[in-house]
């Protein structure tokens, strides 16, 4: 449970500032070294489970959903990427397969006698992301980050996936307050967690995470009411139904609170959701590969995307996680998602409706704040530090259900563990053993992780060298490619970097590595037709074109620099050619008034 609990937090709370990716790359390595060991443990719980019908079916999801999360990995092209996910998101197969341990952990581990256990993650973890965020706010930040957002981002780099943590952990210290088993003190604490958190999302102004709060809190006061009146609790169902629906239409930008609720980016979220939908639909099966949405984004979005906020302005997540999990992981990673999902519900339902007074009000603010990880997922991403507590907390409410419970007591918080005498037997000697070799091999994957992810971030420090240092430079910049595991995207950084000092053959060799082991890779392509235009080899850059082109039919400024490569070649026609291309999507575009200037009309 320490490693469950503890794990689970530092995936939150950790970041390490030296790195080229200070939060998404240091809590997957965090999840997989704890996810490792949790597997171990589980394997072990694995046959007793069996016994019980619901964790036999909680057992037989995990497992099915690790396996077509195996399946579309193995269909998926870029395999470093399908495995360890994309650059600053993180969310390949192996933060999939870390999240389902620590499901399935968490339905082993919790019980209603036990559950207090988890009060002290509440109100550790929710207040320090509020607190640090509130100082982030209030200028009093010890790290100084490149932040194009809200100053609020807390340990989460985003405020939106901040307030997301935030909302999350406001519903947690709602039950925390209900708990009458716990002292005035305590309960005080709690209270002003709630306070804390509920101003620092309103300093982020990411509405998300409030609203999202609001479900929470609103399925705890339906059952609240409905202990002292069913009919009065309906009523208040009945309400919060009504509110749901009107603030989602103002999110929207329709009904009455639209002037309130709606932000255009939810409006760029829609351009996401149907390249998304778009990729699934024309990769059913096996979808486009794990993470691979920003690699497959520039030929599945549409025209009004590119035109509405410029071609270059780009997404490699759909920032809705079922249509994420359909468009990179197919029909099969999809059901079983959905199965999951309704598995979870039922389960809920099902510990509520078995519990009454204060054990029931206990096991519905889990519920709640396991409904405001789900509610912000439509409308986010899963990033590492949110999704964490989606799965863990889905679990615990699977746990919570499995018992019969008592009908009016809750667990009084156990802050001493009572001595239990038992014979040791093999397997209580052989788990910790096989548990320890999976952390430790995890943790000998994640160092070279590590250090890659360090030297990247100096590759990038270094100053433009002299020729008297160019040598030692070039070698100080390959660093990143030197630790065993090579990251696609640090090898076109180093590409772009060494062509940029001078070593352009160095520069080009790395970028047409990457080009050749992903055929999808615009970042590569781009900057390859880019260094052969700006060293006059455009007729090496034309055929690059062509390919990004196809890549990225609704990019009017490829389009307008193939035509000018074109023109350059003595190719008039060909040039003349990009015209209608243009004008089909592009009319009103400079680009388009460009062309017809340079090639004629």
């Amino acid at each position: 449970m320490n490693w469950l609990l503890v794990g689970g937090s530092l995936v939150t709370l950790f970041i390490w500032s030296n790195l080229a990716d200070p939060f998404n790359a240091p809590k997957s390595w965090v999840m997989a070294i704890a996810g490792a060991y949790l597997a171990g443990w589980t394997g072990f719980q694995v046959r007793e489970a069996l016994k019980d019908s619901v964790l036999r079916l909680a057992v037989y999801l995990s497992g099915a959903y690790v396996l077509v999360l195996l399946v579309a990995f193995l269909f998926t092209d870029e395999k470093y990427v399908g495995f360890f996910g994309e650059n600053a998101r993180r969310t390949g197969f192996l933060t999939y397969f870390c999240l389902t341990v620590f499901f399935l952990s968490a339905s082993l581990m919790f019980r209603v006698s036990n559950i207090s256990k988890f009060d002290l993650v509440t109100l550790i973890v929710g207040p320090l992301v509020g607190l640090y965020g509130l100082l982030q706010h209030f200028k009093f930040d010890a790290i100084k980050w490149n932040n194009p957002y809200n100053s609020v981002l807390s340990t989460l780099g985003n405020p939106d996936f901040a307030s997301a943590v935030m909302g999350i952990f406001l519903v947690l210290c709602v039950g925390v307050v209900l708990n009458k088993s716990h002292t005035v003190l305590i309960r005080v604490y709690a209270l002003a967690s709630i306070a804390l958190l509920a101003l620092t999302i309103f300093f982020s102004q990411a509405r998300q995470g409030l609203l999202a709060a609001l479900i929470g809190v609103g399925i705890i006061v339906i059952v609240y009411v409905g202990q002292k009146s069913k009919a009065a609790g309906y009523g208040v169902a009945g309400v919060g139904v009504l509110g749901l629906v009107i603030g989602v239409l103002g999110m929207l930008n329709d009904g009455p609170l639209a002037k309130y609720l709606y932000k255009i980016s939810v409006t760029y979220r829609g351009d996401y959701w149907r390249a998304g939908i778009n990729m699934f639909k024309h990769h059913f099966l096996f979808g486009v590969g794990l993470d691979r949405y920003g690699a497959y984004f520039r030929q599945y979005r549409d025209a009004t995307q590119s035109l509405r906020r410029g071609p270059d302005t780009l997404s490699n997540a759909a920032h809705n996680v079922p249509i994420q999990l359909a468009a990179t992981g197919g029909v099969f990673v999809l059901l079983v998602f959905v199965l999951l999902f309704v598995f979870v519900v039922w389960r809920g339902v099902v510990a509520i409706r078995k519990t009454s007074g204060l054990t029931q009000l206990v096991v519905t603010s889990f519920v709640g704040a396991w409904a405001t990880y789900e509610a912000q997922s439509f409308i986010s991403i899963d990033n590492v530090g949110i999704a964490i507590w989606g799965w863990i907390l889905g679990g615990v409410i699977v746990g919570l259900s499995i018992a019969e419970l008592p009908s009016e007591a809750v667990a009084v918080p156990v802050y001493v563990k009572k001595k239990v005498v038992t014979k040791r037997s093999s397997e209580s000697i052989a788990q910790p053993l096989v548990s320890g070799i999976a952390a430790t091999l995890m943790l000998a994957l994640v160092i070279p992780l590590f250090l890659a992810d360090a030297a990247a971030r100096m590759s990038r420090a270094y100053a433009k060298p002299t020729n008297e240092q160019m040598s030692a430079y070039a070698d100080a910049v390959k660093k990143p490619l030197g630790y065993g595991f090579v990251d696609p995207h640090n090898k076109i950084m180093v590409g772009i970097l060494l062509a940029e000092a001078g070593r352009v053959d160095d520069g080009l060799k790395l970028l047409k590595e990457v080009a050749a082991s992903d055929a999808r890779s615009y970042d590569a392509l781009n900057p390859l037709a880019s260094i052969y235009e700006q060293t006059n080899r455009v007729a090496e850059a034309i055929p690059l074109r062509r390919k990004m082109a196809a890549l990225d039919p609704f990019n009017q400024k490829n389009l307008l620099k193939l035509g000018q490569d074109l023109k350059l070649t003595g190719d008039i026609a060909g040039a003349k050619a990009m015209i209608p291309l243009i004008d089909a999507f592009a009319a009103s575009t400079p680009e388009a008034a460009q062309a017809k200037s340079e090639f004629g009309a």
